[in-house]
């Protein structure tokens, strides 16, 4: 009878507080659409600067809110808000960007360890201090910063990778697209790149792919036939080899496929049956 009564209480105290947390919700993603409006406008760096320094509070002091990992920013258009398709991580991006064209990114990972316990990590852009960046293993406060558009989610073993695809408009004169890895450790602690990418014997911890800003590049995965698949990039002339700001797309195409716990390389693809943008 007295666990009865205290499961009563205790339900009649959830529906009680679950407005106010939706509120608190309501009133953060109202502040962090001024914000990201005000920054959309702003010309000035070190005003875009402050201006975004109350975003990332807006943002950490929502996040570390119950019932946060649920709440979805409808309002907000100039960030991606991802969830992978085993709803155990959400990934939150957005960019700074500079008057010189340049670009820095900010943002949060949620990761639901158990019903009962969301994580939250803010992630620290450090990609100009980074050499190597295709064989570095990475952290969520030494990360390589970019906008996320998709998440696949591989099993192997025990391990669990969630592989990111995304968007770094780096400089005026070229852009990037980029493969990440990102798993947890045994503490729970986010890992950005694993050596899972093999492409002629050489494993790499991430792929990241630089061409002309003029330029567009198609990089996205087909559940379908189960593989990641993008352009090819070439330079424009055999002259200019190495030179990345004059490299775009040669119409032919390459792919990712997760075999055995590796992403294997498949080089001039047939994709007139794959779903290519």
């Amino acid at each position: 009878m007295k666990k009865r009564i205290l499961l009563i209480l205790f339900t009649v105290f959830y529906w009680m507080i679950l407005p106010s947390y939706a509120q608190n919700l309501d009133a953060a993603a109202d502040s962090l659409e001024k914000y990201f409006n005000l920054l959309a406008r702003e010309k000035d760096d070190k005003q875009k600067e402050q201006l975004n320094e109350k975003i990332v509070v807006f943002f950490k002091n929502a996040l570390e809110q119950e019932q946060s990992f649920e709440y979805v920013f409808s309002s907000l258009k100039y960030i991606g808000d991802l969830r992978s398709d085993d709803n155990n991580l959400r990934i939150i991006t957005w960019n700074l960007p500079y008057a010189d064209g340049t670009h820095q990114y900010f943002g949060f990972i949620q990761y639901q360890k158990n019903r009962r316990t969301i994580l939250t990590y803010e992630l620290s852009d450090q990609s100009e201090k980074i050499k190597n960046p295709e064989d570095q293993i990475l952290s969520h406060q030494h990360w390589y910063g970019a906008l996320y558009y998709q998440i696949v989610v591989q099993k192997h073993k025990r391990d669990v990778y969630y592989t990111l695809l995304g968007y770094d408009l780096h400089d005026l004169y070229s852009k990037k697209k980029l493969v990440e890895i990102l798993h947890f450790d045994k503490k729970d602690n986010p890992v950005f790149g694993a050596p899972v990418f093999k492409n002629n014997r050489r494993h790499k911890m991430r792929l990241i792919f630089e061409y002309s800003a003029e330029a567009t590049m198609a990089l996205n995965y087909d559940p379908n036939q189960k593989m990641i698949v993008y352009d090819h990039l070439s330079p424009f002339r055999p002259s200019l080899k190495g030179q990345y700001q004059f490299y775009g797309p040669d119409f032919s195409y390459d792919g990712l496929k997760f075999e055995n716990g590796v992403w294997n390389t498949y080089q001039d693809i047939d994709v007139r049956n794959l779903n290519i943008e």
